[in-house]
């Protein structure tokens, strides 16, 4: 079957051609909210005033940033060092249980080290240490010990970490030999 003829003339017309390319949007124009004269020109660009804002809210965003991170660092060096003490305060108890000898883990508070077994380390500078242990383990002012007896039990003592006004304790449990770390309490401003 043909196809139907156009009613004006008898022949179809032919469809227009299609566009290929890039055209661009309209823009909006600013209309009487436009520049001086209440003219229709585009607004191109950023003001004065938007870059100076972007500025500042930048350099805000930066101060605040280097403060949280001063602050998370002092924070995970006292996390790493309370780590460390619970962790050798448990080496030393597993080596008494395994050798079936009594164990020291000493912390020397003068020169800031530590030594558990065939282990020895240091702790931050910055860090205020306190140790209660019972007096039989002082050997000095400030060369205390926790001792670990084979059974698993110990002489028991309390291991404080603060930095600044943020501090931890690692408690060994005498009876048990139970090694815990909590939190203190935040210093008052």
């Amino acid at each position: 079957m043909p196809p139907p003829a156009h009613p004006v003339g008898g022949a179809a017309a032919a469809p227009p051609p299609l566009q290929r390319g890039f055209v661009p949007a309209p823009r909006p124009s600013r209309g009487a909210l436009g520049r001086a004269g209440g003219s229709a020109a585009l607004a191109r660009g950023f003001t004065l005033l938007e870059v100076m804002m972007v500025v500042v809210l930048i350099a805000a965003a930066t101060a605040l940033a280097a403060g949280v991170l001063g602050v998370g660092r002092q924070g995970r060096q006292l996390r790493a060092a309370v780590d460390t003490v619970a962790s050798e305060l448990r080496y030393t108890r597993t080596r008494a249980l395994m050798t079936g000898q009594s164990q020291t883990f000493a912390i020397d508070l003068a020169r800031r080290g530590w030594a558990a077994a065939d282990h020895h380390g240091s702790l931050p500078a910055d860090l205020q240490v306190t140790v209660d242990a019972v007096r039989e383990e002082q050997h000095g002012p400030r060369d205390l010990a926790i001792r670990f007896f084979p059974d698993g039990s110990s002489t028991g003592g309390r291991i404080s970490l603060r930095s600044g006004r943020v501090g931890w304790r690692v408690d060994v449990r005498w009876l048990t030999g139970e090694i815990s770390r909590d939190r203190l309490p935040d210093l008052p401003r």
